[in-house]
């Protein structure tokens, strides 16, 4: 009876169980998921045991586990498409983006996150149909554990649901916070003066203002970045600025961490370096951070421009913009000076005077540029008639106005003139012809003065226009200038000024304005803008452009050469003065050496930008060598085919410079009608030859030309530099006495002796063998005669003298020029 009933028991659980799915037992296998028809499965069933010493937040030691689709027979490829992995903190049911899913051990193969923090794998994704296997990194540290389902999981209050998992059994990996990868650090940094920033790839960053100070946070800096990256900016996306005086420092503070999901995990005792690059000084070289992963250090300037502080740790790095100012004004020149009587009778306008006010290292203080870059430059019309602030605080930066002479019937006086920086502004209008002659005095005493001469225009007798001499192929240029003159020489604008839409000036002219020549691609007979074709057939032709004025019966005609396109840069000297902020002319020439207005090249108004940049290639050993553009010449590029550029060191020696300008617009394409950007650029290096501004301490020469450099002065010899048999010989006499030293030539033995500084050299015509201070020596070549002059190897006969020579070369490796300095 009792075998009976059990009998009855086993039949009926059989039963049940052939009722029951087989899923329920196969999900009981750690590791091993059951869909009905397919399974994934992971490493040896289970997910990699992970503990804390075996990886490393960041670090491409990272978790490895495998997933591949197949039957319960453990086919490959089986019918399930899809498996869905997530990664939650221990604990959580919140997905965190902390971590990482790829292919490869590197992380550089990706499978993308999609919605809901969630990655898909699909049978085509590799890794996962070939049974290869998956790798999770992780960005911060923590305990984790990774999640597989074959559904795909909603989220519900920032948590996974509806979601069967599988393999939970030995899914936990635990990331060590020791070595946290430092390509993953990000900062929050606080600079002054920087209104917003962005990051390389124009991305906005988010930017607060800090309470209570003049400076803001810029946040969540990351590997790349650059905190102020205009360099002349309006407004907006503003370096750090402080004053060009070596004085004044402005704090730059930073928070390192790493992003764990939304939260930030400070890393405290890391090591950044801090590097400066240009006419500014930081405090320290390095910092490392405190216990809360905080650190700071101080910036100062001595030269006005735009330079860059990099900041380092591993392969973290962001770049922050440095705009150095000029500080209070020192001096004041006027810069522009009427030629010619101006017709301002009854008007309040006296731009036609332009002063320039310069701080006590020689940078322009550039009221325009200081308002954009910090606030600063307010002009108050106070009783004093005073401008009261510069870059936003009280300085000695002011100004008075005064009238020095002026007609005996005016009524204009002191407090009706008010100074702005640039200009003298008037609240009343000038009524009485004659001579006016105004002051601006600085508070330290420095003074310019200006004549204007105002007489009424009568009758136009003659008219003027003006073009830039030569522009390249495809350039659009306006024109300089287009006035009248009356028969007492009294000048009129034939022009109006209107601003567009996009606060560009354009110029309308008041007379018919006509272009002639093959080369004109377009012309406006209102502004008088003209469009180059770019054709190469028409370089070397001539654009003539032609202004009637049919009421006058007057006309006035500029001629405008084609130019090849502009192919390089190239520089108005090669020498230079040690500790002296050298102003050098850069002009943009084409293959023929001609200088080239680039024009604003471009269908689109106002789109042109101008960026210009150096490299210092080489420089004395421990010397600091800055170079950077002089901010007021820069659009000069585009009207006049130049810019000057600052050059500062302070060792002597030879430094070696390349510029760079980036040119680019917006221009519209003919055949799909859309906005295309243009970009180029032009490129130019120059050894300068950087001495103490004495006689005799750097001399140029150049192989074919009889004109020699004597420290920036031009003079002539009769024998040039030339190159035989592969080596380089120049005149010995007009090197030496370049120099200073005494020169004697013996004809009897064909003998030429030169002193110099107590040393004494002599070299004999046809004989290698030469002699310093007596004791013999022996030269690779020797000396010989060219016409009259003594023709001798260069590097041999300097350097017995203690003179360094350094050479540059043409593109096909030949010596262009020699540079010599004592």
């Amino acid at each position: 009876m009792k075998n009976k009933k059990l009998f009855a028991i086993l039949t009926l659980v059989c039963f049940m169980m052939t009722l029951m799915p087989v899923a329920a037992f196969a999900a009981q296998t750690p590791g091993v998921a059951n869909d009905g028809n397919s399974y994934a499965f992971t490493n040896d069933d289970e997910l990699d045991t992970i503990t804390a010493d075996a990886i490393t937040a960041g670090e491409a030691d990272v978790a490895e586990f495998k997933l591949r689709m197949a039957d319960y027979q453990n086919t490959p490829n089986a019918t399930t498409n899809t498996l869905y992995v997530w990664v939650t903190k221990d604990g959580s049911s919140v997905p965190v983006e902390s971590a990482e899913i790829a292919y490869d051990e590197a992380l550089s193969r990706r499978v993308l996150m999609g919605t809901n923090k969630v990655y898909t794998l699909t049978k085509t994704t590799p890794g996962f149909s070939d049974g290869t296997g998956f790798y999770v990194g992780f960005y911060a540290p923590g305990t984790y554990r990774v999640y597989v389902s074959t559904e795909e999981p909603t989220l519900e209050n920032g948590k996974i649901s509806n979601a069967s998992i599988f393999g939970t059994t030995n899914n936990k990996i635990v990331v060590n916070a020791g070595n946290v990868a430092s390509k993953y650090y990000k900062a929050d940094v606080t600079v002054p003066n920087a209104v917003n920033a962005t990051d390389g790839s124009n991305n906005s960053l988010t930017v607060s203002p800090v309470t209570g100070t003049n400076n803001y946070m810029v946040k969540n800096v990351d590997a790349g970045s650059v905190i102020g990256l205009s360099a002349n900016p309006t407004g907006t996306n503003l370096p750090v600025v402080v004053k060009a005086n070596n004085v004044e420092e402005k704090t730059i503070e930073l928070d390192l961490f790493v992003m764990n999901g939304t939260a930030k995990n400070t890393l405290p005792n890391k090591t950044l370096k801090i590097e400066p690059v240009g006419s500014i000084d930081t405090d320290v070289t390095t910092v490392t951070t405190d216990m809360l992963g905080h650190a700071s250090f101080k910036v100062s300037g001595k030269y006005e421009g735009l330079y860059k502080i990099y900041v380092s740790s591993g392969q973290f790095d962001f770049t922050i913009n440095v705009q150095v100012g000029s500080t209070a004004a020192n001096t004041i020149k006027c810069t522009d000076e009427p030629k010619n009587p101006i017709d301002i009778l009854g008007e309040k306008d006296l731009s036609c005077m332009k002063f320039k006010m310069y701080d006590i290292n020689g940078n322009v203080v550039d009221p325009s540029s200081v308002n954009s870059l910090a606030q600063g430059w307010h002009k108050a019309a106070n009783s004093d008639n005073k401008a009261v602030q510069y870059m936003g605080e009280n300085v000695d930066a002011t100004g008075y106005v005064a009238i020095v002479s002026q007609p005996s019937a005016s009524k204009l006086t002191n407090k009706d003139l008010t100074f702005n920086g640039t200009n003298i502004v008037t609240s009343k209008a000038i009524t009485v012809e004659g001579t006016y002659e105004f002051k601006v005095v600085l508070d330290n005493g420095n003074y310019a003065t200006a004549t204007v001469e105002v007489k009424e225009f009568t009758k136009a007798t003659e008219l003027v226009l003006e073009y830039p001499g030569s522009v390249e192929l495809g350039a659009t240029v306006d024109f300089n200038d287009l006035y009248w003159l009356d028969a007492n020489k009294v000048e009129k604008k034939a022009y109006t000024t209107t601003t567009n839409t996009n606060n560009n000036n354009k110029h309308v002219a008041k007379v018919s304005l006509a272009a002639t020549g093959y080369a004109v691609a377009n012309f406006d007979a209102n502004s008088g803008t003209l469009t180059v074709k770019t054709d190469e057939k028409y370089v070397g032709s001539e654009i003539t452009i032609t202004a009637v004025d049919e009421r006058n019966n007057l006309i006035a005609t500029a001629t405008v050469k084609v130019a090849n396109d502009a192919k390089e840069l190239k520089f108005a000297t090669k020498t230079a003065q040690v500790d002296v902020n050298n102003k050098i002319r850069v002009e943009i020439v084409d293959e023929d050496g001609n200088v080239v207005a680039l024009g604003s090249k471009n269908a689109i108004q106002g789109s042109a930008v101008t960026e210009i940049s150096y490299v210092i290639l080489d420089k004395p050993e421990g010397a600091k060598v800055f170079a950077n553009t002089v901010a007021d010449t820069k659009d000069k590029v585009t009207t006049d085919g130049y810019f000057e550029m600052n050059l500062t060191s302070n060792k002597i020696g030879n430094v070696a410079v390349q510029a760079v300008v980036k040119y680019s617009y917006m221009q519209q394409d003919a055949a799909t009608n859309k906005q295309v950007n243009v970009v180029k650029y032009y490129t130019g290096t120059q050894i300068f030859a950087v001495g103490n501004g004495s006689v005799g301490d750097v001399v140029v020469m150049s192989i074919g030309s009889h004109e020699v450099i004597v420290n920036d002065k031009k003079a002539t010899i009769d024998a040039a530099p030339m190159i035989q048999n592969d080596r380089t010989f120049v005149p010995f006499r007009a090197l030496a006495e370049a120099f200073g030293a005494e020169v004697a030539y013996d004809e009897a033995t064909q003998a030429v002796t030169a002193k110099l500084n107590g040393v004494e050299v002599v070299m004999t015509i046809g004989s290698a063998t030469y002699t310093v201070n007596g004791a013999e020596k022996t030269a690779d070549v020797a000396p010989f005669i060219n016409g009259s002059r003594t023709m001798v190897p260069v590097r041999f006969a300097a350097e017995a003298f203690g003179i360094k020579v350094i050479p540059t070369y043409n593109p096909d490796g030949t010596t262009a020029d020699i540079l010599f300095n004592l």
